[in-house]
């Protein structure tokens, strides 16, 4: 008897959470279980690859063109279709449509996984989703029948004390296949000859969303004051959003324009890796970011904000820095790491970082577990 279950999560962004979901998709779409998409777009990342495993992929009309349309849409979906289980991936709970037509429709189990740990937006607009996302958290524990979180504090983020310690909550970790991230000198080569870039150049990286959790304005402030330490030097910026037309301009006003690649989304992250020397995520906050996993793989030297979880310190050359420490002090500590960090490390780094339990075979197989209910309990 096939399993079917409904996926939410995906977006038009090769983010963290797209990544985890193809990730383990990919491993364990079967006979046994077959996987559905769900999504409030027109194009999802993933789709042809998807389309490819086996998965359909369903699109409605977005709340952020049409939010009565989008209500409709998933309103008409839940009714014309029929799933055992809904596994729905979220960052915070600004729309809960999907978990109360799920409901409505009789899906018996609602799983409810959070990736995040904070309100993610800034602004009016980000007070009015923390607004709903505190609203809706009572009743989304209500609706779900299983909690599933990346890091302890997205737990807290999302569900209440009750829910937290009952056997139906679980910490799913982000892992990856780690090996598919480990350092190629011959990939590195290859990548910094098709992007221009010198071998001596020291290139630092970024790879995610250009919005307010991310922090991007305090990453080119971070790089203007390496780059006076180190002239020879560039960043690379994989990704985009809100904030890139002022991180761009930012750039302009700092005169490191031309030292400072915006690459936009792209399907090569694996061999960008290769070609950065150190990796910097000044975020507010994260759940449990699959780009630091990444990244630690391909043995990048990694300088992240205090604000990011113990749980994703895999190697030896993952350093922390106060966000509220000025550029200089975040610039010194990557001229200190780039300084530090060798070949011989990069090539091994991947194993450490599977071998911390962010492997992707074991994940992948325990998650198939509970999704076909063999595996159910807390940890």
């Amino acid at each position: 008897m096939t399993i079917k279950v409904l996926v939410t999560g995906m977006t038009t962004n090769h983010g963290g959470v797209e990544s985890f979901l193809f990730n383990h998709i990919s491993r364990i779409q079967s006979p046994e279980l077959q996987f559905d998409f769900w999504c409030n777009n027109e194009q999802c990342t993933y789709e042809k690859d998807l389309i490819a495993l086996g998965c359909n992929v369903f699109h409605g009309r977005s709340y952020g063109s049409d939010p009565i349309g989008a209500i409709h849409d998933i309103k008409v979906f839940f009714r014309e279709h029929k799933y055992d289980i809904l596994w729905e991936n979220d960052s915070m709970l600004v729309h809960i449509d999907t978990l109360r037509s799920a409901k409505k429709n009789g899906i018996k189990r609602i799983i409810l996984h959070s990736h995040n740990s904070k309100d993610m937006f800034s602004g009016l607009s980000g007070n009015a989703k923390s607004i709903l996302h505190k609203l809706h958290r009572g009743q989304a524990n209500r609706l779900a029948t299983d909690y599933w979180a990346c890091s302890s504090d997205a737990g807290k983020f999302f569900f209440t004390e009750s829910n937290i310690h009952s056997r139906r909550y679980a910490f799913i970790p982000n892992a990856i296949d780690t090996a598919k991230f480990s350092f190629n000198e011959t990939d590195r080569l290859k990548k910094r000859l098709e992007l221009g870039i010198a071998n001596h150049t020291t290139v630092l990286g970024f790879v995610g969303r250009l919005q307010y959790q991310k922090n991007p304005e305090m990453l080119i402030d971070i790089f203007a004051s390496y780059f006076h330490m180190n002239r020879d030097s560039l960043l690379l910026v994989v990704g985009t959003g809100e904030l890139q037309e002022k991180c761009e301009r930012m750039t302009r006003e700092k005169g490191i324009a031309s030292n400072v690649k915006f690459l936009g989304p792209r399907s090569d992250v694996p061999q960008l890796y290769q070609a950065m020397d150190a990796f910097c995520l000044p975020s507010r906050f994260e759940g449990l970011p699959v780009v630091l996993l990444e990244a630690q793989s391909a043995g990048l030297p990694c300088i992240v904000s205090d604000t990011i979880t113990d749980e994703v310190a895999c190697t030896p050359m993952f350093s922390r820095v106060g966000r509220d420490e000025g550029p200089n002090v975040w610039a010194s500590r990557i001229q200190k790491s780039v300084k530090e960090a060798c070949s011989t490390h990069r090539e091994k780094a991947f194993l450490q970082v599977q071998d911390s339990g962010f492997g992707l075979s074991e994940a992948a197989e325990l998650l198939k577990r509970r999704l076909c209910g063999n595996e159910i309990t807390s940890n």
